[in-house]
Parts: C-alpha cells; structure tokens; sequence
C-alpha cells in the first residue's frame, strides 16, 4: 500500500512537470528578441538630431528636446517603435517651433531697430495760446532757431494767411530734416522780410512761397 501510494504520487509529479516543460519550451509564450532600433525609427531620430542642431546653431535651441530624443532612443532599443516614433516626432517639431519662433523674434527686433532709424519726415505741433512762428522755431520742438520760422510758415501754408497772425488749436507740421539750402533761404527771408501788418500777407512773403 505504501509502495503503491509513493508511485502513485510520483506519476503525479512526473506529469507536472511535463506539463510545466511543454509550457516553458511552447512556441507561442516564448518571448520575442529585440535587436535594436528599427531602420524607420532611427530615420526619425536622425531628423529630429539634425532639426535641433539646427536650432541650436541659431541660438534657438529647445533644451527639452534632447530629453525627448533620448526617450525616443530608449524606446527604439527596446523594440517599442510606436513610443519612439511618437517621441522622435515631437521632438523634430518642438524643434521647428523653437526655430520659427526665434526667426520671427528677429525679423520683429529688426523691424523695430529700423523703425527707430527712421527719420520721419515731420514732426506735428499744436499752437498754444501766446505763441509765434518766431517763438516755435526757436524752441526744441522747432529748429532751436528763430531765424528758421518761414520754413513752418511754407510747410502750413495752407493753414496761415498772415505769417504774424496764427491761433491755439492750429496744428503745424514741421519739417524735421530741412535740406541746408531750404534752410538758408528761409533765414535769409527772415532777416529781409519787408513791413508787417496783421492780417495782411506781406509780399515778400508770397514770393518766398511762391519760390522767387
């Protein structure tokens, strides 16, 4: 009886371990071999390297992006392409993004830096009350130069019928870079201009308009 139970137990054990075999040496729950990151996969990592080189050659570099490489990379090599691919992609376009973004960042500071050189052709004044041509020319916002009041007077012509006579609210343009011939005639008008009188144009104020 006792013989008989031991080799009954021991065609148990035998069976259980032919079944735990046959598991272990089954075709279909072997587990399949990596061998590294797929040809697809490396492309992909390859333009996102080449893209944030890029970047970081134009100073525009995404420090974030090279973590995301390097995940990409990780994934590749242990066979998990959808991962990598994913990851290389957001890479190669966080780079792009970084690369746009630092190019208009420049065309916009440029724009900028041109817009301050610019001289702009006139500068606008609006007349206070107590004020002259004579007077606005002499200060800051005119020539800081009496002598120079006809050229306000020619450049508003159309808005001052009496050179002595201009009111509050009146809004002037001013030349801001008179040429030094335009210059010189106007003061030369200012120091031989004739006889004022209110009201009155004088005449030797419509041949300086007029050019003569």
């Amino acid at each position: 009886m006792k013989i008989s139970a031991y080799t009954k137990r021991l065609s148990v054990a035998a069976l259980v371990l032919g079944i735990a075999v046959g598991c272990a040496s089954s075709p279909e729950q072997m587990t399949e071999t990596c061998e590294g990151i797929s040809p697809d996969v490396q492309a992909a990592i390859d333009e996102a390297k080449s893209v944030n080189a890029d970047a970081r050659a134009m100073g525009a570099d995404w420090r974030g992006a090279r973590k995301i490489i390097n995940q990409a990379e990780a994934a590749g090599a242990e066979c998990n392409d959808d991962m990598a691919m994913q990851r290389a992609n957001e890479a190669k376009l966080m780079a792009n993004e970084s690369i746009e973004a630092y190019r208009r960042m420049q065309e916009e500071q440029m724009a900028a830096e041109e817009e301050e050189q610019m001289e702009p052709e006139h500068r606008n004044y609006t007349v206070k009350r107590g004020d002259t041509l004579w007077g606005i020319s002499g200060r800051s916002v005119g020539y800081n130069d009496p002598y120079q009041w006809p050229l306000i007077y020619k450049a508003n012509e159309s808005k001052i019928k009496d050179a002595d006579l201009i009111y509050p609210k009146q809004r002037f343009k001013i030349m801001a870079d008179p040429s030094s011939s335009e210059v010189n005639r106007a003061i030369d008008h200012a120091k031989t201009r004739g006889e004022w009188e209110l009201g009155v144009t004088e005449g030797s104020d419509l041949r300086y308009l007029s050019g003569n």
